[in-house]
Parts: structure tokens; sequence; C-alpha cells
């Protein structure tokens, strides 16, 4: 999805005018943003746009409801956004890996706005939300491809912040450039070599195989973080501070704490509207802590792989960082937090960490029956 269209197209949003009122200011953002996903990927944008009205009406109409009626008018919008989602997906994306689903993933971002904006909205938090900053934060072009996922109430804040000068504007440049020398010259060449290997591995020794996995999980981080990167930089540019997406995962000393600095705008996300309440009402259904957050942390993983793409290997990548999250919780709760003082320990355990989690991120490469191969010849089973 990076191109330099893309680049040209969200740096032209730092042309518009600082001193704009806010309403205008989100409006111009809305047109530019729109004119831009559908020159650059045909978004389908009047439907979209239609989708967008209903929920922000949606969203006026919930916190008057009562509150078993709002309870239930809110799951069933949910149902029906998650519903249309999955249909797209279905119809539009059916390919089994992310590297095919890329077409299409900022439209899954519009469904994890949507549901964040109803929830927030049954529960009174956006009464601040107008419509220019509802449309803005839906559409806005810096995030639109990959994140960070905003919340409609606080892009209506930052909208109402005066220009913050050409040094917040300088910063957004260098984040840009670093952006662009993550993909350009760090995450591509990893993909380029990686890829082959893992989409071959009866020709490659296990060695080279193993180096492949350790690659392919570098270089599709860094493809994550400089699309982050550029998006934060041209968002200053812009004059819009948003959420920072990555603060060095693969530097921690166990699963639940990579997850925390992993993508933390759709963590955040998992967090606040998946694991959340499931935890909570598994807690009140068995009144035992443990059990109730492994339950939940399994639904959580679950629906962040059926998110990245409709297909076994991403249900078993979720059942798997599930199995990751669960045993440490386990662990933890049976022998107590590790000791701060031990350096061997943690390098051990971040080392560890890491070569779980890459090894998971072969099935956002291959399909099921692959991945078993990829695994079985860098383990020299075959």
């Amino acid at each position: 999805m990076l191109s330099w269209s893309f680049v040209a197209a969200a740096l032209l949003l730092a042309l518009v005018p600082p001193r704009l009122p806010p309403r205008t200011r989100g409006l111009v953002f809305s047109a530019l943003s729109l004119a831009a996903a559908r020159a650059l990927w045909r978004l389908p944008v009047l439907p979209i746009l239609a989708t967008s009205v209903a929920v922000y009406a949606a969203g006026r109409a919930l916190p008057r409801l009562p509150g078993h009626t709002r309870a239930w008018a809110l799951g069933a919008t949910i149902v029906l956004l998650v519903t249309v989602f999955v249909r797209f997906k279905l119809e539009v994306a059916p390919a089994p890996t992310l590297a095919s689903t890329n077409a299409v993933v900022g439209l899954s971002y519009f469904t994890l706005k949507f549901i964040q904006h109803l929830v927030d909205a049954a529960a009174g938090r956006a009464r601040g939300v107008g419509p220019h900053a509802f449309v803005c934060t839906i559409f806005f072009l810096p995030t639109y491809p990959a994140g960070p996922i905003e919340r409609t109430i606080d892009f209506a804040r930052e909208l109402e912040r005066s220009d913050r000068g050409w040094g917040e504007r300088a910063l957004g440049v260098e984040r840009i450039v670093i952006g662009i020398g993550k993909k350009f010259l760090l995450a591509d060449p990893l993909l380029r070599w990686a890829l082959p290997l893992l989409h071959g591995p009866e020709a490659a020794p296990s060695g080279i195989l193993l180096a492949a996995i350790d690659a392919f999980a570098f270089g599709l981080y860094l493809d994550f973080a400089a699309y982050s990167d550029l998006a934060i930089g041209a968002a200053r540019l812009a004059g819009v501070e948003v959420r920072e997406n990555f603060d060095w995962p693969y530097l921690r000393q166990n699963p639940g704490e990579l997850w925390r600095h992993w993508h933390m705008s759709f963590t955040g996300w998992l967090r606040d509207f998946v694991f959340l309440p499931t935890a909570r009402r598994l807690l009140r259904a068995t009144r035992r802590p443990l059990p109730s957050q492994l339950g939940a942390q399994i639904v959580t993983m679950l629906v962040c792989g059926l998110w990245h793409g409709l297909s076994w290997n991403f249900v078993l990548w979720g059942a798997y960082q599930a199995l990751g999250l669960g045993t440490h919780a386990t662990w933890r709760a049976w022998r107590g937090p590790a000791p701060t003082n031990a350096p061997l320990r943690a390098a051990l355990s971040t080392v560890a960490t890491f070569h779980f989690f890459a090894v998971g991120l072969v099935l956002f490469a291959c399909d099921v029956p692959l991945t078993v191969a990829v695994l079985a010849r860098a383990l020299g089973l075959t």
C-alpha cells in the first residue's frame, strides 16, 4: 500500500492553513483524504460515507435510550457492522495470507473506529464530537492504511488545538524520513530475502530457514512501524498529533509485555473492547480470576487473528498467541513476578519471547500446510 503517491497525498494535508476554524479544517482534511483514498486504492467512498453517517446518527441516538434498550441497540448495531465487514472480507479478500489482504486492511480499521465511537457514544464519552471531527477521524489519510487508531473524542480535541509551529512540523519531517528509511532500506530487503525461502523451504538448509524466520519477523515489524512513522509524521506536518503505535516490542521479556508494546492502538482497542468485557463477564460467571483471564485471552487473540484474515492460518496464529499469553499468565500466578535484578534471566527471556513470537509469524506468510513444512524443515525433521 505504501507508495510515493501515498506519501505525496499525505503531505498535501500540510498545505491546509492551520488557522482555519476546526470545523472547516476537519472538512477539508476529510475531502482531501477521501479524494486521495479513492484515487490510490479505489476506495468505495459512497458506501463507506453512508455507513459513517448512519454510525454517527446511531451514536447521537444511543445515549438517549434507556439503559437496557441502549445495550441491546448497541449490540445489534455492532453485530450488523461486523457482519458487513465479514461479508466484505469474504467477497473481496478471500486469500489466506496477510500480504493478500493489504488492499482492504484500511477498510478493516473503519470497522474498529465505528465500534469504538459507538461504545464511547453509548457511555456518554463522545458528546464533544461533531460531524466534522467524526468524519475526519474515520477518513484522515495518514492513518488510513495502517493506523494508529484514534478515538473520535481525542481527534476532535486535536482539531481544536492551535498550530504547534514549525518546530513540531520539523519533527514530522524527521519522522517521515525515519519511516521511509525503515520501509525501503530495512523492511523491504529483509522481506525480499525471507519470503522466497519461506515459500520454498524444501531447497533451504535448516539454519538458513531459521534465519529467514527471524528476518521475516524483523521485516514485518519494521514494515508496520514504518507505516506508523509515516502516519505520525504526516499528521504532525498537518498540525495533528496522533498516537504512537510501537515501542520496541522485541525488547520485552514476556508475551504480555510484547503485546502491550506492539501496534499499541490496535492492542489497546482489543483490550478495551474485547478482553476487558470478556474477562469481566467470565469473572462474574466463575468467580475465578485466572481462568477468567485465560478465557478472555483466548477470545481476544482469536478475534485478533480473524481480524487479520478469515482463514485457518490466522485462527491458528491467534490460538498460538493465546497459548503463549496463557502459559506466561499461569506461570506468573504460580511462581510470582520474575526478579528485576537478574540481567542474564532478562536477556534469555527477551530472546525466548522474540523467537516464540517470530515462529508464530510464519502463519502470516504461509498457509497451514506450508507453515508445517517450513517449521519441520527448520527443525531438521525433514
